[in-house]
């Protein structure tokens, strides 16, 4: 979304656009839980104010300015309860949960040292892989004390980034070379995936509470076997469902702005 608004010639796309995304995600979000793409939409316009931002009070690049700057908005954000702003009943604070990692992601492309010395770092995806594995497990720990519980309640944004870096590694050392046309792919339509995949997942309780009753190690391998078939599914789905919807280029330019 950003790169068209950065594009005088179709800014109008932008915006038709994002305020389709927005208005879909007032409809939707209190019957069928479309947080995600209200946060994306919030999470850009953000995202294109703060670069724009740090390169005005920031133009030599110097990445402790840039993380100083991306903090204080952090803390604000924080003392105005943003994560508390509500419309009609409708979350509008989500987005503050996603702050963290999404900026990490613009330090990364913007420093390539920075890049380079996470992503190709065999020692840094090391580190990363045990804390990863280390954190996502103290949700089976909770039993064991107040410090296992405190971990887990605040690991959602450092599995996150943990995770971000596995996987930019994986395909730095081309281990999935393979794979690499589908998933770049999958990388492209992944607005209308994000669009789309909510009606198609499926969701069998049943499956999960047999899960989580197993032990840590087997949990979670089934986790991801589960969510890997449930997400093949609602992907293949969403994509036929897209193919679908841009037969019309006018619908196509509305909800996808392309």
């Amino acid at each position: 979304m950003i790169s068209y608004h950065l594009q005088r010639k179709k800014s109008y796309v932008y915006f038709c656009h994002g305020f389709v995304q927005f208005g879909l995600c007032i409809w939707c979000v209190g019957a069928i839980g479309y947080w995600f793409l209200l946060c994306l939409f919030q999470i850009s316009i953000v995202g294109f104010l703060l670069i724009t931002l740090l390169e005005k009070i920031n133009p030599k690049r110097f990445l402790i300015i840039d993380i100083i700057i991306m903090g204080i908005v952090y803390v604000l954000l924080r003392i105005f309860h943003a994560q508390e702003w509500h419309l009609y009943g409708i979350s509008l604070g989500r987005f503050v949960g996603a702050f963290i990692p999404f900026f990490v992601g613009i330090l990364l492309r913007k420093h390539k040292f920075l890049f380079n010395a996470c992503i190709y770092s065999d020692w840094f995806y090391s580190s990363a892989l045990i804390l990863f594995v280390g954190v996502f497990s103290c949700r089976y720990l909770l039993e064991y004390g107040k410090f296992w519980e405190l971990i887990y309640i605040h690991s959602t944004t450092f599995l996150a980034i943990m995770g971000s870096f596995i996987v930019f590694h994986i395909f730095a050392k081309d281990l999935l070379a393979r794979f690499r046309p589908l998933l770049s792919h999958l990388g492209r339509m992944t607005l209308p995936i994000y669009m789309l995949h909510i009606m198609f997942v499926i969701q069998i309780p049943a499956i999960g509470e047999f899960i989580i009753v197993q032990n840590a190690v087997t949990s979670i391998v089934l986790q991801i076997i589960y969510s890997a078939v449930i997400s093949i599914i609602a992907i293949v789905l969403s994509l036929l469902l897209y193919k679908v919807i841009i037969i019309s280029p006018h619908l196509k330019r509305l909800f996808f702005g392309e």
